[in-house]
């Protein structure tokens, strides 16, 4: 109960900055959504905003083991899913947005030959809430092949046939805050959401949380047939499950050219605490536990942030360490994306002037 108590503490600590922040003015809330330097930022209340995106994303999953001793390097499976090009549709108004993306370039005969078929699902919902941006996304995959085959098949210099599993799912869902202190002229969402305009140059500090759970199933081993002996109990390992709150220092800055041309890098390094659940086939190993481990992500972006119509491209990678009992397991996202979108004007309704006029809307 105690360790509970500890995750929520930490969980909520970026939540706890911002009340003791705004304790002594809690009567001015309002006032501080207007606190923003025009001079440096400038926002679009009153634009429709639609996005195209083109996108290159991979997930891979990487094991490695200190149980036995692998000379040929046998056991270092690192499972790839591809999908490859994939379209995007992303809508922002005012200060909600909702983007889906979807595979749109079918793989040849050749390439189900010696990769198999992914089939691949994203969905994310993201919005502001004053220092705040919170990001939430579900992804799926199904059906991985073995990037390390070279190295324990010999046929694989003819044939060019990589192992695959067809079965093995990984399905993750993730809500990720990020509390930006120089909120006042520092404009996040300028460079990877282009709803706003970074007029100059700025950078802030960020505290970075991830609430997240990951899941790793397969109907055969997640370990191909070669490299199992060296996992010893976790040879047949077909489940891995791991529930888990990060939280940590970041930093972001946007380097601004003539008001328009723009470049963004942004990192973060967080201290991750795990709920891991293994099983295997077998039977002979299953364990439930909490553990401590490491989490980061890097993201760049380099684009043109006209008044209406803007376009940039964007690299993001988010990487998880699970390290315990002589194994480890390292999944990564990687995903490179070219962006267009454009920002129409309409006309305002009734119901819009309303909400946000609506005090609890204007907190956000």
């Amino acid at each position: 109960m105690p360790r509970r108590i500890l995750f929520i503490f930490i969980f909520l600590s970026p939540f706890f900055l911002f009340a003791q922040g705004g304790k002594a003015k809690r009567d001015s809330m309002r006032h501080y959504r207007n606190t923003i330097d025009t001079n440096y930022i400038r926002k679009f209340p009153d634009r429709f905003i639609l996005t195209l995106s083109q996108s290159y994303r991979q997930y891979d999953i990487r094991f490695t083991q200190t149980l036995s001793e692998d000379t040929g390097i046998f056991a270092r499976p690192q499972w790839i899913a591809d999908a490859n090009a994939s379209s995007g549709i992303s809508v922002d108004f005012d200060k909600i947005s909702f983007s889906f993306g979807y595979r749109t370039v079918p793989p040849t005969e050749d390439m189900l030959k010696k990769k198999g078929l992914t089939k691949y699902t994203s969905f994310n919902l993201s919005f502001s809430l004053y220092r705040f941006r919170i990001e939430t996304s579900y992804r799926n995959y199904h059906g991985f092949h073995d990037y390390n085959t070279p190295h324990y098949d010999t046929a694989f210099k003819s044939t060019g046939v990589y192992t695959q599993n067809p079965t093995m799912n990984v399905r993750s869902i993730r809500a990720k805050t990020i509390f930006i202190f120089n909120k006042k002229r520092f404009s996040y969402n300028s460079a990877f959401y282009n709803t706003a305009r970074q007029l100059k140059s700025a950078h802030s500090l960020l505290i970075v949380n991830n609430i997240y759970s990951y899941l790793f199933s397969a109907d055969s081993s997640l370990f191909p047939v070669p490299a199992q002996p060296f996992y010893q109990q976790y040879g047949d390992m077909n489940y891995f499950g791991v529930k888990g709150i990060s939280i940590g220092p970041g930093y972001s800055g946007n380097l601004v050219l003539f008001k328009t041309l723009y470049f963004n890098t942004t990192f973060s390094t967080l201290f991750d605490f795990q709920h891991r659940n293994y099983k295997t086939l077998s039977g002979i190993y299953e364990d439930t536990y909490w553990h401590v481990g490491f989490a980061g992500d890097a993201r760049f972006a380099l684009g043109l942030n006209g008044k209406r119509l803007f376009s940039s491209l964007t690299f993001r990678m988010d990487v998880n360490s699970y390290l315990g009992g002589g194994i480890r397991i390292n999944p990564r996202f990687k995903s490179l994306d070219f962006n267009i979108g454009y920002r129409f004007k309409y006309k305002q309704r009734e119901w819009m002037v309303k909400m946000k006029e609506n005090k609890w809307y204007q907190l956000l």
